[in-house]
């Protein structure tokens, strides 16, 4: 079976107009005022069939009221991750960073539950999330579903979603306690896992949105990753690392995740909804060689000469005297000579 995970999430901030939606990366939002994701970040584990999507997405929004979808390939299990997840593997993936100078003449300034079709399978609470699975169900039963709590699904969203729903996907809804916080504040992240033979990560929904969505992308795995570029008529993803990681008390988050060496390969994208037409697919990539990206920082530097303050003028004048004074004498030389 497969499943599209709703996330509802409610944030005790300012009531706004319903219907409203967004988008980041993986999915879409459904909100009853304007939801603007900051920032997203996302950790794919391959294991066998086994394929795991730890996801933080830190959102502004005067929403009280907030669903996020997101497809996934099969029924899910849910768990709350690790806070310190993903500042570990910024620290272990950084870019090395190269700094070029550059001497310029002068001045630098100028450089460059149920329903018909939704069944409850599930209902647990984890963390600060409430979580139920619902099966069998298609657009209708989403929106419905959604409707009974509060939540006005968009046209547009309802159609972005109907190829997955189709493909006879099940529906997660992850509700967060009022008291747990809001989406501004940065929850804890979420990891949902499943069984695929095809491993994707999702971002058909974010067709929907309005503006460039940014993405950090992590993939563990037994060996070096490949992604597949969602966006044809664009740039794909680029590749900022790839090495193999083991246990390391430095990185007690992704240690527990570890129970021997894997490779972690990182990829950062900023997707133009316009140009989306398919989920980023996961294949082998043809070496495991080690890569990690070079950021060049150019910094430019006075050069020595002329002085910082002196005119230019005042420099040339200084030239010619000295060009004078070497005249004179060789002048005065000479006639010393001739008196000889």
């Amino acid at each position: 079976m497969r499943a599209v995970v709703v996330l509802a999430l409610v944030a005790m901030t300012v009531v706004g107009g319903p219907g409203t939606s967004g988008a980041c990366a993986c999915g879409a939002f459904v909100a009853n005022d304007e939801l603007r994701a900051l920032d997203e970040t996302a950790l794919v584990e391959l294991t066998g069939r086994t394929e795991s999507i730890t996801l933080a997405v830190r959102a502004r929004s005067e929403a009280d009221q907030a669903a996020f979808l997101m497809p996934v390939p099969a029924r899910a299990a849910f768990e709350v991750a690790d806070g310190e997840l993903f500042a570990e593997l910024d620290r272990l993936s950084r870019p090395d960073v190269e700094v070029r100078r550059v001497t310029v003449d002068g001045d630098t300034a100028g450089a460059p539950r149920s329903d018909a079709g939704a069944t409850v399978v599930d209902h647990v609470e984890i963390g600060p999330y409430e979580v139920a699975q619902l099966a069998g169900a298609d657009v209708g039963a989403v929106t419905r579903w959604l409707g009974e709590h509060d939540f006005t699904m968009p046209a547009a969203l309802e159609g972005a979603l109907g190829p997955y729903l189709a493909e006879g996907w099940l529906v997660v809804a992850v509700r967060l306690a009022p008291t747990s916080g809001s989406l501004s504040s940065g929850l804890p992240p979420v990891r949902v896992a499943f069984e695929t033979d095809a491993p994707v990560y999702p971002v058909r929904l974010s067709a929907t949105a309005r503006g460039v969505q940014p993405l950090r992308l992590y993939v563990l795995a037994d060996h070096r990753t490949d992604v597949g570029n969602p966006t044809p008529g664009d740039a794909a993803p680029g590749l900022t690392f790839a090495g193999e990681v083991a246990p390391d008390p430095r990185y007690p988050a992704l240690s527990a995740r570890l129970t021997g060496p894997r490779f972690l390969t990182r990829y950062d994208a900023s997707l133009r909804p316009a140009a989306i037409t398919d989920d980023i697919r996961f294949s082998r990539s043809a070496t495991d060689e080690p890569y990690r990206a070079v950021v060049v920082v150019t910094r430019y530097v006075r050069s020595a000469w002329p002085l910082p303050g002196v005119p230019l003028l005042l420099v040339g004048l200084a030239l010619v005297a000295g060009v004078v004074v070497v005249v004179v004498r060789v002048v005065r030389r000479k006639r010393l000579a001739a008196a000889r």
